[in-house]
């Protein structure tokens, strides 16, 4: 073992203690490749566990250090809500992270937190596990804390998109649909769907009404069926005609700073 100063012996006494209860065997199965329609995921190096535990501890099962792991005062003050659940195994580590280059894995329930009316950004038939986690982080950036998917996308809770949200798809309420039909009948906030359409308003003309919004966009690909037009306020971003469309991260990043930028109109003191 090659964990730092006074780490080692408390984290090598909680795997000693969970050893002495009988876990092994239960972690031996729970740490391998991730399966979509498992119950279990797993938070993909130090930050995003950490930030699993922090928002999360009744739902992590487990933490996995790597030897060549060098804890540090602040990641094992943040683990200490789950010391009882930390352990080092180089082989339970390696075993679900493809990368030779992360040395902390934490294993979680799957959870889902279907919201009432509120404020939220609905995705509809996201494809991309990295464009998935680097939108989740851009919405907690903006200070929206609800997510709906719509249809068949990205899965929420691959460690992929988990890495790529940097931990902040523990801090969101999310909720899946399986079509924009039954979305749309579960939820009647004044929507803004980002889309080319002859009706699209540019984004710097919309003025939001008060009360509780939805932010829509689309597939990365194929973007938001014409006829999704009539269900709301139609957006589009205007850009130069030296690219043809923006990424949907960007598209998610830009709108979501003009729509809320009221938020956050308060001096920035340093």
């Amino acid at each position: 073992m090659r964990l730092s100063h006074a780490a080692a012996p408390l984290f090598v006494a909680a795997a000693n203690n969970l050893t002495k209860r009988g876990v092994s065997l239960i972690l031996d199965s729970m740490f391998r490749a991730y399966d979509k329609a498992g119950d279990i995921s797993y938070a993909l190096g130090a930050f995003p566990t950490v930030e699993l535990v922090r928002r999360r501890p009744d739902d992590v099962v487990a933490v996995a250090l790597h030897s060549k792991f060098r804890m540090t005062e602040e990641v094992e003050e943040a683990l200490s809500p789950v010391r009882d659940r930390v352990y080092v195994s180089d082989r339970d580590v390696e075993r679900v992270a493809k990368k030779g280059n992360t040395f902390v894995v934490g294993a979680f329930r799957k959870r889902f937190f279907p919201f009432g009316r509120r404020t939220h950004v609905c995705l509809v038939r996201p494809s991309d596990a990295g464009n998935l986690g680097t939108i989740m982080r851009t919405m907690l950036g903006f200070g929206v804390t609800a997510l709906a998917v719509a249809g068949d996308a990205a899965d929420v809770y691959d460690p992929r998109t988990v890495r790529a949200s940097m931990g902040a798809v523990f801090a969101l309420d999310i909720a899946l649909f399986p079509d924009w039909e039954t979305y749309a009948a579960a939820h009647d906030e004044d929507k803004y769907l980002f889309m080319l359409d002859g009706r699209s308003v540019s984004l710097t003309d919309v003025k939001p009404r008060a009360g509780e919004r939805a932010y829509v966009f689309g597939n990365e690909g194929s973007g938001l069926p014409p006829g999704l037009a009539e269900a709301g306020t139609p957006v589009v971003i205007r850009h130069s005609r030296e690219i043809d469309s923006l990424n949907l991260p960007q598209a998610v990043a830009i709108g979501l700073y003009e729509m809320t930028k009221a938020d956050f109109n308060k001096p920035i003191t340093i």
